[in-house]
């Protein structure tokens, strides 16, 4: 499934529940704070604790992108293409 699908159906929610603002900076704190929680529960070793945060920052990141209707998709593949032209030494 592509990133840009999970970006449009937290977009879909979002616009459902009047709440696609483009508020980034509320996001970000979110984000903080749920990496927070992200620590606590990885030194904790709470596996069902951790995957919770990391699925709530995701959400948070797919607003962040619904909002400014970022394409994930174009960026992954160029972020994968530049680490591994990087990391694995892959011809251009």
């Amino acid at each position: 499934m592509s990133l840009n699908k999970y970006k449009n159906e937290v977009r879909d929610f979002l616009l459902r529940m009047g709440s696609l603002n483009g508020d980034n900076h509320q996001k970000i704190a979110w984000l903080s704070e749920e990496f927070e929680l992200l620590k606590e529960a990885v030194n904790d070793s709470e596996t069902d604790e951790i995957e919770h945060q990391l699925y709530d920052m995701l959400y948070l990141l797919f607003e962040i992108a619904a909002d400014n209707d970022f394409d994930l998709d174009k960026q992954w593949q160029a972020g994968n293409k530049r680490k591994q032209e990087k990391y694995l030494k892959l011809k251009k």
